[in-house]
């Protein structure tokens, strides 16, 4: 039986990460977990060469790293033959690093006689032609580079706040804590400044470190 005329128990694969789930401070809605399993399914329903197989979630985690746990349970499914198609919203949601999604998309599942199909890119591993092979590889690298540039903007967050004085730890030095109106400073916690034997505040204790 070829790939073409046979009946496919499909795995909707789900991911998202914190960096995905907010962008310019605001959530992305069109991305939520919900949105993707919705998709997916009516997706499935249009199409009665597939059969819905299971649902995996990994909601939390990055799509440059594949050490995720519904992601290898999945490929478990794939082995013992549970699951031979793989259906996402959209390539970022399968990852976002472009060598090992293309060792997947493009080797293993292949070799393996797995279907995959990312609905928003109309790709499917079915249609065999020199286009959505362009597609494939198109996508996966603009996704690497997304991700690349996502990093470089997260790291460069606390330098504004570091030249402006302003507290970015997420614990203060023993004998302060954070101000009540303003987390990015500093105070002395009065209940632990009292220093050893003498009973006195010493100088580093006095000394605030933000204004």
């Amino acid at each position: 039986m070829t790939l073409s005329n046979q009946k496919f128990k499909a795995a909707a694969y789900l991911r998202l990460s914190k960096e995905d789930a907010v962008v310019g401070g605001k959530k992305t809605e069109s991305d939520s977990i919900t949105n993707q399993k919705s998709l997916i399914l009516n997706f499935i329903k249009e199409h009665p060469d597939i059969e819905f197989g299971e649902c995996y979630i990994d909601d939390g985690y990055t799509g440059v790293l594949f050490d995720r746990p519904a992601f290898k349970t999945m490929l478990d499914d794939i082995g013992s033959g549970k699951i031979n198609c793989v259906i996402v919203k959209d390539f970022s949601r399968f990852g976002r690093e472009y060598i090992n999604a293309g060792k997947y998309l493009q080797k293993l599942f292949p070799s393996l006689g797995v279907r995959f199909i990312s609905v928003n890119d109309s790709y499917d591993s079915l249609d065999n032609n020199n286009s959505q092979g362009m597609l494939l590889s198109l996508k996966n690298l603009i996704n690497d580079n997304y991700c690349r540039d996502i990093s470089v903007k997260i790291r460069s967050v606390p330098d504004p706040k570091r030249k402006n004085g302003e507290f970015i730890n997420n614990y203060c030095p023993y004998g302060y804590k954070k101000c009540t109106y303003d987390h990015n400073k500093i105070e002395i916690q009065l209940s632990a400044t009292v220093s050893g034997r003498s009973g006195r505040t010493t100088n580093r204790q006095k000394h605030i470190f933000l204004k």
